[in-house]
């Protein structure tokens, strides 16, 4: 269940509250460490767990136009952490009032809203508090202070680096998609919609579907394995796609990005309409985008990217 804020929290649950509190952009491996260890403290008495976030980042409160690009939109933000066993889901905006609270404040914040609160679970790397002067080790010393237990997860490694929003934006940005999936722990998926295209890709003998997908926080431009699945249609299809402005044909800049996918082992595309729900898992990064100077060129190049994905897709 999504609420708007801890008063709505502390006002429809009367049960011990465990609450674990963070951006959680991505829903990555290391976000998962504070879920799983805020789930396991509620479940050992029976408690209810909550996790605390923000439907934009609070860098867009405190510096505005310097905010990190978001990796997940508020919706499948919502959906990633109750598939994660939390019961309640309070997505706050941060606001002024939030932002003025001191780090000494902060604790007896939380309890003044949620009454029924028991404990809270953060990241080793939390800040909290005006000027972002808290941190975990404070919410340690001074949980007991106002009744309240404190546990911190450890942050989780990955290439023996931590795994952490930024890093995921940035290597998204490169196209190092399997380094991406190893961090959050499942495949990067786009959730769109199939739209009309230019049926370029009949006349060359690669039929594509089209997905107008643009996230704040974008993979490269480039070909890609995907993993395909339709809300109409059991299963999934492996296909070879590329997601860019199609410099080759496309001759607007401004244009909003866009996934052409062709599926691989599918002769038939008629099945498949304008409006259709499409899942794409991204799978690996083929090659990056790059304009061709014919459309010979661009037809040979896609029956390379096809062949190199057939060759991935049996590996997996």
């Amino acid at each position: 269940m999504v609420l708007s804020s801890l008063s709505e929290l502390g006002q429809r649950e009367n049960r011990p509250i465990w609450l674990a509190i963070g951006m959680f952009d991505g829903v990555h491996l290391g976000h998962r460490a504070v879920l799983d260890l805020a789930t396991e403290k509620a479940a050992r008495e029976s408690d209810a767990v909550a996790a605390l976030t923000f439907p934009e980042h609070p860098a867009k409160s405190l510096r505005p136009g310097k905010e990190p690009p978001l990796i997940m939109d508020p919706q499948a933000k919502s959906e990633a952490l109750l598939g994660c066993g939390i019961h309640y889901i309070v997505m706050k905006p941060f606001d002024e009032s939030l932002s003025e609270v001191s780090c000494e404040g902060f604790l007896g914040y939380l309890k003044e809203k949620v009454p029924s609160l028991r404990g809270i679970c953060v990241g080793e790397n939390f800040h909290f508090g005006k000027g972002r002067r808290g941190n975990a080790p404070f919410l340690s010393e001074n949980g007991l202070l106002v009744g309240l237990k404190v546990a911190i997860a450890e942050g989780v490694l990955e290439d023996e680096l931590p795994i952490s929003s930024s890093r995921i934006r940035e290597s998204l940005a490169k196209g190092e998609i399997e380094l991406v999936t190893r961090m959050f722990g499942f495949p990067y998926r786009i959730n769109g919609e199939v739209v009309p295209g230019n049926k370029l890709g009949r006349t060359i003998g690669f039929p594509t579907l089209n997905v107008r997908w643009v996230p704040e926080a974008r993979p490269a431009y480039g070909v890609y394995l995907v993993e395909a699945s339709f809300e109409h249609k059991e299963g999934s299809v492996h296909g070879v796609a590329n997601y860019g402005l199609q410099p080759t044909v496309e001759k607007n800049e401004t244009a909003d990005p866009l996934f052409e996918v062709h599926l691989l082992g599918e002769g038939e595309y008629s099945v498949y309409q304008s409006g259709d729900l499409i899942s794409l898992n991204l799978l690996s990064f083929i090659r990056p985008e790059k304009k061709f100077d014919s459309l010979d060129s661009l037809k040979a190049q896609i029956a390379r990217d096809k062949a190199e994905a057939e060759q991935l897709s049996t590996r997996l």
